[in-house]
């Protein structure tokens, strides 16, 4: 009996640390300069995730996981946005936005507030020039 108590209270603390350690990674995610909330449709099914600019590129981050790594990783230069539409969803006050993107020839489509994908528009055009196509001629 006492075996059986003491393998129930560590299955306990394991899963309040796993907890603890998945809502610090969303908290942590969501605390970065240039982070937002977004879903992305490839394949099969819809991800939610938290999208993350870098320099270079846009890192998304899966919703649930405990990788500290990003699941998906866009290179700024390679990612383009083909079309994009607003959509009002009944339990959702605000409109959101569904861009359809590519990136190395594959297309999916990528969901976020107005807001989001306005950065991520201006973000992609602000790309800094391409250092081996700027020469003088």
């Amino acid at each position: 009996m006492r075996l059986v108590i003491v393998a129930v209270v560590t299955v306990m603390i394991a899963a309040l640390v796993l907890a603890a350690l998945f809502f610090w990674r969303l908290h942590a995610l969501n605390r970065r300069v240039g982070s937002f909330e977004c879903s992305v449709h490839a394949g099969a099914r819809w991800i939610s995730g938290i999208a993350d600019y870098t320099r270079d590129h846009l890192d998304f981050y899966e919703v649930v996981s405990l990788s500290l790594r990003p699941s998906r990783r866009w290179r700024r230069r390679e990612l383009d946005i083909l079309a994009r539409r607003r959509r009002h969803l009944q339990d959702h006050p605000e409109p959101i936005s569904e861009a359809r993107c590519s990136y190395r020839g594959e297309e999916f489509v990528l969901t976020a507030a107005d807001g989001a994908l306005d950065g991520l528009r201006s973000w992609l055009e602000a790309a800094p020039p391409d250092p081996s196509t700027s020469r003088i001629v």
